[in-house]
């Protein structure tokens, strides 16, 4: 709710998706994953790793899922009560514990493996996971976790076939429980619930404005999110596993395209070359990917030298993408369309999506089934109209449940009447077409007007001589602010003056870059693609401390 109790609440316009061509479940996925991996044919390959070429098997996956389920139901961990924390780089193992916590109904928190002890500590501290499954280079991380006096995990499980010490590995975990015993997944019972009201997973916010927070998605979460994928993706037997497991963006994915019997080829990080080649050789035809991902497929000479052919389809979600670049990326790989979506993690993902086959270079899409949308005017809590901006506000089963433990943040998240504030700020057009404009909190203001940093971005990125831009607001006394850009040479010969002189021309006179020009090596981005602002404004302020020091 807004801290202003006196705003009222406005919804003359309130857009709202298609009908949908499905039904809902009313069961736990339990279910659905048994049926779906059931049918899977033998021999069908589940996941292929992109670097080593190791390879699981549907029939595997699915043994080995209803194994720990049945191993962790023996031990007490099922149900509401207990939630397994998931931390490792892509790998084979990573989603046996997280389907086998769908099937006992117990919660899944997914956590990322380049955390430090102190920020592990604070994303654990939200969940208060009883266990952890993990890959053999954080294991130190949690070992030193455990031990202290406020930790709630009691049990540690290695994926892979490593085995430290007294921690075993997750064939050993389920060996030991079990007592050898097989499975029968046709005669495996999985939980039962109410859909709406059960969780799935606990994912931690991007943390762009501050630390992590616990996003609670519920089962019924993510069964509409499989059904908004069977009706809008046509692709064929295999994926790429490029984004983080951990990352929702990622994980979702996935998790979808496990449930749909596809193959995916995941990588455990990003390299250039083994995702080019993985295009190359498993002749993909659809690529998922993030604004970073675009940007080196736009401008990269590296593209050249694969035959990326196969590619028909793009889509890219995570952040704002400029129309120019969609366009080159399509241009580049002579695909049938550039898609966006626009999600966040709080909304499972994508609430608006551009159609197959429809062309709308810049748009993030019409709202898809199930879901209601509008714009806000954040100080008057007025619902806005087309083509004016305010902060995109959301409603429908794909929001989240709340931020897990933090009833405080929750409150502040959704208005008096229901609706999830984004903090995104955009607009809708006459058709429907939602646009991004930028983050609320970075707008930058200056002399009273507000300038969009993802804007001037997309401007700058387009110069032959810049490969990469981040723009933030430099504190000044008589404007407020002044947009300054960090800005990636691609030729040593660029300079700010070139750089300005390039935006000035382009923008109009409050967008022109009146703070400078600082060039560096790389733009700071979190692992969806977002540009961390707050770094910037750190090497802003350091930056600005070198220049002192040398007067």
């Amino acid at each position: 709710m807004d801290e202003n109790c006196n705003i009222q609440e406005d919804n003359t316009y309130v857009l709202h998706g298609p009908s949908p061509s499905g039904s809902i479940s009313q069961e736990l996925l339990g279910k659905d994953i048994l049926t779906s991996l059931l049918s899977r044919p033998k021999g069908k390959l589940a996941m292929i790793d992109a670097f080593t070429r190791e390879t699981l098997l549907y029939s595997q996956f699915l043994q080995k899922c209803v194994n720990l389920a049945t191993a962790l139901h023996a031990l007490g961990y099922q149900g509401q009560g207990t939630v397994i924390a998931i931390c490792s780089e892509n790998c084979l193992d990573y989603f046996i514990p997280i389907f086998a916590a769908l099937l006992n109904g117990s919660i899944s928190a997914p956590v990322s493996h380049f955390y430090t002890p102190y920020e592990l500590q604070h994303v654990l501290g939200i969940s208060n996971p009883k266990l952890v499954f993990c890959s053999a280079g954080v294991l130190d991380k949690f070992r030193q976790l455990k031990r202290t006096t406020t930790s709630s995990i009691e049990r540690i499980v290695l994926f892979g076939n490593e085995t430290h010490d007294s921690v075993e590995n997750l064939d050993k975990f389920i060996e030991n429980v079990l007592k050898g015993k097989i499975v029968d997944p046709k005669t495996f019972h999985p939980a039962e619930g109410r859909p709406e009201n059960t969780v799935s997973l606990i994912f931690c916010s991007s943390g762009t404005t501050g630390l992590p927070k616990g996003v609670v998605l519920s089962h019924r979460c993510l069964s509409i999110s499989f059904l908004h994928f069977l009706d809008e993706i046509t692709v064929t037997e295999n994926q790429l596993g490029l984004l983080p497991f951990f990352h929702a963006f990622g994980h979702i994915v996935s998790f979808r395209h496990l449930l749909s019997g596809y193959t995916i080829i995941f990588m455990k990080r990003f390299d250039e070359d083994v995702f080019l080649r993985s295009i190359q050789d498993y002749g993909l035809d659809t690529l998922m990917i993030s604004p970073p991902m675009a940007l080196f497929l736009a401008k990269s000479d590296k593209v050249l030298r694969y035959d990326l052919s196969t590619v028909k389809h793009v889509l890219c979600g995570a952040a704002p993408l400029s129309k120019d670049l969609e366009e080159e990326v399509k241009r580049r790989l002579n695909c049938e369309d550039m898609r966006q979506g626009y999600g966040l993690t709080e909304t499972t993902l994508a609430v608006t999506m551009i159609r197959q086959g429809d062309q709308r270079p810049g748009s993030c899409g019409t709202l898809v089934n199930y879901m209601s949308g509008k714009v806000r005017d954040p100080a008057t809590g007025r619902s806005l109209g087309p083509r004016q901006i305010g902060e995109f506000c959301w409603k429908g089963p794909l929001v989240m449940m709340g931020y897990y433990g933090n009833k405080q943040a929750t409150k502040e998240t959704f208005t008096s009447d229901g609706w999830l504030k984004s903090g995104d700020m955009g607009y809708y057009d006459e058709d429907g077409y939602f646009y991004v404009v930028d983050r609320m909190k970075e707008l930058i203001k200056y002399n009273a007007f507000q300038v969009a940093p993802a804007e001037l971005e997309a401007i700058l990125i387009n110069h032959p001589k810049i490969s990469d831009a981040g723009v933030v607001g430099l504190p000044d006394r008589n404007a407020g602010e002044l947009p300054l850009a960090f800005v990636v040479k691609k030729n040593d010969e660029l300079t700010e003056k070139e750089v300005q002189e390039y935006i000035q021309g382009l923008v109009s006179p409050h967008k022109r870059l009146r703070g400078g020009v600082i060039f560096v090596e790389s733009i700071p981005k979190n692992l969806s693609g977002k540009i961390l602002r707050r770094q910037l404004r750190e090497i802003l302020k350091r930056h600005k401390t070198s220049i002192r020091s040398k007067l």
